[in-house]
Order: structure tokens, then C-alpha cells, then sequence
């Protein structure tokens, strides 16, 4: 799913409450992806109860292998963005999965 996929549900779901346009929809799902953004580069976690955590870790450094040549190549510390699913998240995907 897009972001535009996000905004056009958004849309079709709450049209006739809001009476606003696809583009102001599209440009507010926008706006919220921007505040995660940068609350993320901040290093800050973002919260959506309900639905999961996204946070900032770092990865200690390592040595990798070249998989062409085999050669040990250093990989150093990184920050990597994680998503932890909350608790209700699991339970309706593994509902979904037992339903077939």
C-alpha cells in the first residue's frame, strides 16, 4: 500500500463527514508522514497505539563478507529504523493468517 493508496481510503471512508478534496486528504497523510519523519531523525520514538512503535537503534559494527570474493569487508555502527507491532497488531494478523 502508498501513500497515495492511504489517502485515497482516507478519503472514501470519511468524504461525506469532512467534504474535503483527495489532494487535501493526500497532503495531510503527507504531513503526518513529515512529522514521523522527523521525529525520527530527532531519535525520538513514534507511538501509534494500537497499531506499533517505530524507533531509532543503532547496529554495532561488524565485519561482513563480500559475497563475490569472500573478502571481510568492516561494516560500521549504523542507525536502522524498527517497527515493534503492539500486541493488537499481532493478534489480527495472526487471525487474518488462521482464517486463511
Amino acid at each position: 500500500m502508498t501513500k497515495k493508496d492511504i489517502a485515497n481510503s482516507v478519503y472514501e471512508r470519511c468524504n461525506s463527514e469532512l467534504k474535503v478534496t483527495k489532494k487535501e486528504i493526500y497532503e495531510i497523510v503527507s504531513e503526518i508522514f513529515k512529522i514521523m519523519e522527523e521525529t525520527l531523525k530527532k531519535g525520538e520514538k513514534v507511538q501509534i497505539s494500537g497499531f506499533g512503535t517505530f524507533l531509532v537503534k543503532t547496529r554495532k559494527k561488524k565485519i561482513g563478507r563480500n559475497p563475490r570474493t569472500g573478502e571481510e569487508v568492516p561494516v560500521p555502527d549504523r542507525k536502522v529504523v524498527v517497527f515493534k507491532p503492539s500486541k493488537k497488531l499481532l493478534e489480527l494478523v495472526e487471525l487474518k493468517h488462521k482464517k486463511g
